[in-house]
């Protein structure tokens, strides 16, 4: 009977391990918490807009509620405690794609402050992960690395299967993804990539982020330059993608060459539901009700373009008048 139980607990241990629920943290294991009213904060960019000085895309919004989550959009230029209250009252944070300067612009300085109060939470056993898509994963990097050390690349506008690394079976992200979601994203060009610039393979295999991130995934641009397409955190519940999963279920913009069929949508909704599952293990809260529902993106200006773009956005901060 003692081997019996024995046996049980070792199993129950590895299975913990490889579902990714605990992570490790010096010598410390995070125990999972189940919160079935998830809400995720997306950071908001700069725009140009006479409508507003920051924008959300709405791609990002539908790809976080598909998988049963809520959205509050993180605004820009507001004072430190803000992003410290946003962190503590959410349970996890998107960065979306586009174009910003790294070091000067809204979303960067508040993707710094998130980074830093997400990096104090886990290290204090606080479960908050982090998710960057596209200009979002290189954000990410250049957080971590203190230091942008994009390249040049051919991938703006093409679709690609990835090449997976050793590391993606022993990964959170991948570890556990049924055989068909690996399958489809091994074999069928269904990750969409909108970059002039990437981090490259021997660049981030001689940098800070080889030892922060593990390496899951790499693609090769037009001329056969290889950079890294997939991340996630080694010691933190943090996630990176050069490409957009977001595309193939929620863009409709007739410029890109996006995959929308019956694959491309299900690794979408693979990925939304794994980080989606990620935030329902922190346990944080608004403090009441009514903080809750007023910080919701649903209390923001939503604008649809009616031509052959189909752009679909929320208007964040005001410009001043």
């Amino acid at each position: 009977m003692y081997c019996i139980k024995q046996y049980f607990g070792l199993l129950c241990l590895l299975l913990f391990t490889v579902n990714g629920l605990p992570f490790p943290n010096g010598n410390k294991w995070q125990e999972p918490t189940l919160n079935n009213r998830p809400i995720i904060g997306i950071l908001a960019q700069d725009t140009s807009s006479a409508l507003g000085r920051t924008y959300i895309s709405a791609t990002y919004v539908k790809f976080l509620e598909q998988a049963g989550a809520r959205v509050v959009p993180i605004r820009g230029g507001q004072p430190e405690e803000y992003y410290i209250r946003m962190v503590n009252w959410t349970n996890g944070a998107l960065i979306p794609g586009g174009v910003v300067n790294f070091a000067t612009s809204l979303l960067g300085r508040s993707a710094r402050l998130v980074y830093d109060a997400a990096l104090k939470l886990n290290r204090n056993q606080d479960y908050f992960p982090i998710w960057g898509t596209c200009m979002g994963f290189q954000l990410l990097c250049y957080l971590v690395q203190g230091d942008n050390l994009l390249k040049r690349t051919d991938s703006a506008n093409i679709s690609w299967p990835l090449t997976f690394t050793p590391d993606f079976k022993s990964s959170r992200l991948f570890g556990q993804a049924p055989e068909n979601i690996i399958q489809i994203l091994s074999t069928e060009p269904v990750t969409q990539n909108e970059h002039h610039y990437s981090i490259l393979t021997k660049v981030f295999e001689t940098s800070k982020l080889g030892k922060f991130f593990k390496k899951l995934s790499v693609n090769r641009d037009r001329k056969g330059v290889e950079f890294i397409s997939t991340v996630e955190g080694k010691e933190f519940p943090f996630y990176g993608v050069q490409w957009h999963p977001e595309k193939p279920n929620f863009n409709w913009n007739t410029h890109y060459n996006t995959d929308h069929g019956p694959d491309a949508v299900r690794v979408s909704q693979y990925m939304a539901n794994f980080f989606v599952n990620e935030a329902r293990k922190s346990s944080h809260r608004f403090p009441s009700v009514k903080l809750e529902a007023t910080n919701l993106i649903e209390n923001y200006n939503r604008t649809f373009s009616s031509d052959d773009t189909f752009v679909d956005i929320y208007y964040i901060d005001p410009r001043d008048t």
